[in-house]
């Protein structure tokens, strides 16, 4: 494993591939994925149908779509006539009870804590329904339970479309099954696809200079950034770990040659 230490030697701030729960390494140039923030950025804007508050988009396993939906939480939208919209990112898989999901919007808001979930829906709608402000709830993967989920939607049909569900699930047969009767509110459904080899190769590139590096390929050769991308076969995740393998290698080989180079040569 490389320490802090070790990158900084080699002229990195920080690990170019590990996977961090923000989007410090996001890279624009993949074009499904900006295709991904195109869509859902005029789905959000929309308000023509106040019925049509879900959009689900759907993509393969390692595509990209945690950092996608991390990329839309995060960012400050504002569109004309709609008040602050507040982003909330939530991994639905380690969430495991509802009051989880309820409380991450109650913080969100800025709202005292109550002990019950009818409280905290209550909390939120009250709150919501008095003020300007908006949710945006990214879900990275499926609703953690669908009763509260309708109850938001169902209350935002008659609020301006004030709280609006964007849910990233894998590509699969039948993907808007995993959300059952929230179907009903569904005004968009996006599918995307893998990267190709070369946005792969210039991702890792881009990674590698945003941790620091001012000239990333002195360190891995353009030939090597194309073999990763390659055997990753389009999935990002795929390739962040091979690039995180080949980097551990090559700072292990050449911290190994500084070592040699101290010692004093034999027969001298």
């Amino acid at each position: 494993m490389l320490t802090s230490n070790d990158l900084l030697k080699f002229d990195l701030l920080d690990h170019p591939f590990e996977r961090f729960l923000d989007t410090r390494f996001f890279y624009p140039g993949i074009s499904e994925q900006r295709k991904v923030l195109e869509v859902a950025y005029d789905f959000i804007a929309d308000q023509k149908d106040p019925s049509k508050n879900l959009g689900v988009i759907a993509g393969p396993s390692g595509g990209g779509k945690s950092i996608l939906a991390m990329k839309l939480a995060q960012s400050r939208l504002r569109f004309d006539g709609q008040g602050e919209l507040h982003g909330l990112y939530m991994n639905t898989n380690t969430l495991t009870e509802p009051r989880h999901f309820l409380m991450a919007i109650v913080d969100l808001l800025g709202l005292r804590g109550s002990r019950s979930n009818a409280d905290r829906i209550e909390s939120i709608l009250d709150y919501l329904g008095n003020s300007p402000e908006q949710v945006l709830l990214v879900l990275d993967g499926p609703p953690v339970d669908i009763e509260y989920m309708d109850q938001l939607l169902s209350w935002s049909i008659e609020n301006n479309k004030k709280i609006k569900t964007l849910i990233f699930l894998q590509d699969l047969n039948k993907t808007t099954s995993n959300i059952g009767s929230l179907n009903q509110y569904l005004g968009l459904y996006f599918p995307f696809r893998n990267a190709d080899t070369s946005e792969i190769a210039a991702m890792l590139f881009a990674r590698m200079q945003a941790a620091g590096h001012p000239n990333p390929l002195s360190l891995m050769p353009e030939t090597m950034l194309y073999e990763i991308a390659e055997s990753s076969r389009g999935s990002l995740s795929e390739a962040l770990r091979l690039a995180s393998i080949a980097l551990e290698e090559l700072i292990s080989v050449q911290r190994e040659d500084q070592m040699l180079k101290k010692l004093p040569l034999f027969g001298k």
